[in-house]
């Protein structure tokens, strides 16, 4: 599209498990492109097997309380999207977790100690006195929020762009779809497996281009599954009080991902994970908080936001209800997971594209996953270099069909940020995890020792990637879903977190 030459920087913040329709189904989008739920006739069955089930439609009730997080594992998923038509499964298979759990493969022994872990997370806030979970329904999956619960969100895709027909890249969890955003592919992973990967990444094609790149964390964060991107220095990580010094300062690098707090240290972090949210909805208030605090941080130094896409998506649907089905795409290399040959996309999630080069009202339906994601840098920042897959070879690129102004809006102003409660630490408590954050108290422990270990290596072998190494502490602590305050869990997530501070 003339005019993305005007764009000098990219921003990715991409937040935790949440589809289009629960999310911004019901947004009040002036636009009759925009697919509003109350225009059109969409449903779900209770049950997909039994002909004549009672269909449910979606409603603009939700709430950021919920009483079970959603399974989606890669075999939930495929579950969700069957049927005919597809998308029938949604409600049952949130009916199959509240009663019998994830939907994903485990041992005897795995499943008891999911049933442990659930009673105790009900037990402690009923202990600590916080308000205990809601009472989980199956139709409870069809709920989506009404636009005054996302103020910042609804604002941003109403005033910029919105695109419609953005899914996840994998019809799974949480891992391999942030795989794809950094290297176009999860390596042959549908659910989490955590591990190091060496595959080329975005940021590695940036680097060989002369192009400038940072990583901005807040906590544990899944990006550090690349070793090659740390394990000779962390310079290119920073927190996220050193993003909002960069964008003041103008010093913000041509390609910056936020990854969000997924809940690690004083309260229930901003990455709006649902599993997060089964107490209170902070984390889901946080994180339109979050995203408030980046965009207004944008729109107090103009000059740099003239040339800055903030691109803000979702990893996955995480487990909700949407109404649109994956498409096919093209797999990235030949890798498969038990059958799975990664030519499905996921599901839809939201996908928000800000700046002041595009009119407001914006409403985009062409189809794009996360491997378009480095699809779009790559041709903005190092034209001409190799595609990091097949995946992204065949990805979209948002900006060649974005409109760009000629010149910024002269209508662009603030959005209130939310209120969050005060950042006051909370007595010491025991930590139950949700699976993905016991997967990244897992993937610290790695981390940890391969830092423990680059401390002893020889300069001449200082390129060759470690080898992911569990740590006792930490992979008990991810098994069994407890973090204690103080533990030595608890000390090498504090360390190796703080080794990516700035």
């Amino acid at each position: 599209m003339a005019g993305r030459e005007r764009i000098e920087h990219i921003v990715v913040l991409m937040m935790e498990n949440r589809s289009f329709d629960h999310l911004i189904g019901f947004l009040d989008h002036d636009s009759p492109d925009y697919p509003r739920l109350d225009r059109i006739d969409v449903s779900c069955p209770e049950d997909p097997k039994r002909p004549g089930s009672p269909r449910v439609r979606p409603t603009p009730t939700a709430s950021p309380v919920l009483g079970t997080d959603p399974d989606h594992s890669h075999q939930a998923v495929m579950d969700q999207i069957a049927g005919d038509p597809p998308m029938s499964g949604f409600i049952a298979s949130y009916l199959h977790k509240i009663k019998h759990g994830t939907s994903r493969p485990m041992s005897w022994w795995q499943r008891a100690l999911n049933a442990v872990l659930g009673f105790l997370k009900t037990a402690w806030s009923r202990l600590t006195r916080r308000r205990g979970p809601i009472p989980a329904q199956a139709r409870d999956i069809m709920r989506c929020f009404p636009p005054a619960e996302i103020p910042v969100l609804g604002f941003l895709a109403k005033q910029y762009a919105v695109l419609t027909g953005w899914h996840a890249s994998v019809p799974g969890e949480t891992w391999p779809n942030r795989q794809y955003a950094h290297a176009a592919t999860s390596h042959g992973t549908a659910n989490i497996k955590v591990d190091f990967y060496t595959d080329t990444t975005v940021f590695e094609r940036l680097s060989e281009a002369g192009r400038t790149w940072s990583i901005y964390v807040d906590g544990v964060a899944q990006v550090w599954a690349y070793p090659k991107l740390w394990m000779n220095g962390t310079d290119h990580f920073h927190d996220m009080d050193r993003l909002l010094d960069d964008i003041r300062r103008g010093t913000l690098p041509d390609y910056a991902f936020i990854e969000p707090n997924h809940g690690f240290g004083p309260g229930e972090g901003n990455s709006q994970h649902p599993g997060n949210n089964l107490v209170s909805g902070d984390s889901f208030t946080a994180g339109e908080a979050l995203m408030a605090r980046v965009y207004n941080a944008l729109v107090a130094s103009p000059e740099l936001f003239a040339s800055t896409l903030l691109l803000i998506t979702y990893d996955e649907h995480g487990g909700f209800f949407d109404h649109v089905a994956p498409q096919t795409v093209t797999p990235p290399d030949k890798h498969q997971d038990h059958g799975f040959d990664f030519s499905l996309s996921g599901v839809r999630v939201p996908a928000v594209a800000v700046s002041p080069l595009i009119p407001a009202g914006t409403v985009k339906g062409i189809f794009y996953e996360h491997a378009s994601i480095p699809a779009m840098v790559l041709h903005q920042f190092a034209p001409g270099t190799p595609s990091l897959t097949e995946r992204d070879a065949h990805s979209a690129d948002p900006l060649d069909e974005l409109r760009l102004l000629p010149a910024p809006r002269t209508d662009i102003r603030p959005v209130p940020e939310p209120a969050r409660r005060p950042a006051v630490a909370p007595p010491a408590r025991v930590h139950l995890m949700n699976d993905f954050q016991g997967s990244l108290v897992d993937l610290a422990g790695g981390v940890h020792n391969a830092l423990e270990e680059r401390r002893t290596l020889t300069a001449a072998r200082t390129d060759e990637p470690p080898q992911f190494r569990h740590k006792t502490s930490t992979k008990t602590a991810a098994e069994t879903g407890v973090l204690i305050p103080g533990s030595e869990a608890s000390e090498v997530v504090d360390e190796v977190v703080s080794a990516f501070v700035d």
